[in-house]
């Protein structure tokens, strides 16, 4: 593995085998989850998108020579980090009518070469402080090592351009506050891609819920094999901290189905078990508006599994790995086993629509305010190590 400086604070942090250099400086009311969500399904299926904020000329002078004229304006959009969290991405968003890629971004060349070549891109750069001095972007999604998204975003958003963030957004609550300090600066609107929030099975359960009355109890579950982890050659600081990077999934929807009330109990543990890293978690949360939540991740098991309840008036929810519910109610028992959206289109078309309506990134989404309450959950629940 090897290391190489970030530009960004002149610190070394390892990305696998290789580095991503960023070198340039009260009672809950139902949110009506389900028809936000479904609004914007609609909206990703029409066939053209118009844009509704001219953000540059029709011909754009920085389009490739002989590029064809374009009938609406678009957003000019970077990706930042070629693997495959950013592959796909990019896959789901340039279907969108109102935005191009004119750029990709990461310390590989191989990568970045094949992503532009495979998705038509047009220049690619290797350091972001590079591609923000040569470009006017719009928007840019960062898709990097999990220990690295904060901090290659922090020049991003000090610069001005919207972000769409991969989780998690930084490696504790005061990083991403950070985050969302720059943000207030320089005025960029960011959403981090905690895609639950948007995902039609959790959205569809949520809804039935909500259709009696509030949320009044969550069981949540994230597990993974640390020795698959290790074997993948996470840095040993990541690991010892990786309730930061697939748990804090469940963290967060648990507190969006909470109707991100504040916390007014938490009792927690944290331990190392069979490892050298932090691979147990259990936390029970009591927040203030009265739902309670149960939250264990564990990474002493052999094999991955995403597991949620969710309770309410006389109506019961379960969600196995995100791919089937089964909701109780009125004597019966539902079964929806089909998923129409992970959610990920769904943020994505939700926060250029917030672009081009020049408003903040609310909820259901995760903007940074959502995301510094999320990140400062899980440095309470991580704080809590026993011997």
């Amino acid at each position: 593995m090897q290391e190489s400086p970030i530009a960004n604070g002149g610190f070394t942090c390892k990305r696998n085998d290789h580095t991503l250099p960023a070198s340039r400086s009260s009672p809950r009311a139902s949110i009506g989850y389900s028809a936000i969500v479904a609004a914007i399904v609609a909206a990703i299926a029409e066939a053209t998108v118009a844009a509704s904020k001219s953000l540059h000329d029709v011909t754009d002078p920085r389009s490739p020579p002989g590029a064809p004229e374009m009938s609406e304006t678009i957003l000019n959009t970077a990706l930042i980090g070629c693997g495959g969290r950013g592959r796909g991405h990019l896959e789901t968003m340039k279907g969108f009518d109102d935005l191009r890629f004119v750029a990709v971004c990461d310390p590989v060349e191989e990568l970045r070469d094949r992503v532009a070549a495979e998705n038509n891109v047009p220049r690619k750069y290797e350091e972001i402080g590079d591609m923000l001095a040569k470009e006017e972007l719009d928007l840019a999604v960062i898709a990097t090592p999990a220990h690295l998204n904060g901090q290659c975003a922090l020049p991003v958003i000090q610069a001005g351009v919207h972000t769409l963030l991969e989780k998690p957004p930084g490696l504790s609550g005061a990083e991403t506050e950070g985050l969302r300090d720059a943000a207030n600066t320089s005025g960029a609107k960011v959403l981090v891609g905690w895609n639950r929030r948007f995902h039609s099975l959790i959205c569809k359960a949520r809804g039935l819920i909500e259709e009696r009355g509030p949320i009044t109890q969550i069981v949540a579950e994230f597990h993974k094999s640390m020795t698959g982890l290790r074997d993948r050659g996470f840095p040993d600081h990541l690991l010892d901290n990786f309730i930061y990077e697939t748990p804090i999934h469940a963290i967060d929807l648990t507190r969006s189905l909470a109707g991100s009330s504040p916390i007014a109990e938490l009792h927690a543990v944290a331990r190392r078990t069979n490892s050298p890293f932090v691979d147990v978690y259990a936390a029970l949360i009591r927040f203030e508006n009265g739902c309670v939540a149960q939250l264990t991740a564990n990474f002493t098991t052999d094999a991955r599994l995403e597991r949620y309840e969710i309770h309410g008036r006389d109506c019961s929810a379960y969600l196995e790995g995100v791919r089937k519910a089964v909701v109780q109610r009125d004597g019966k028992t539902e079964v929806f086993d089909v998923v129409e959206s992970g959610g990920t289109a769904e943020q994505a078309r939700f926060l250029v629509d917030c672009i081009k309506d020049d408003r903040p990134v609310g909820l259901p989404a995760a903007g940074l305010d959502e995301a510094v309450e999320t990140m400062k959950l899980a440095d309470r629940i991580r704080a809590e190590l026993r011997d």
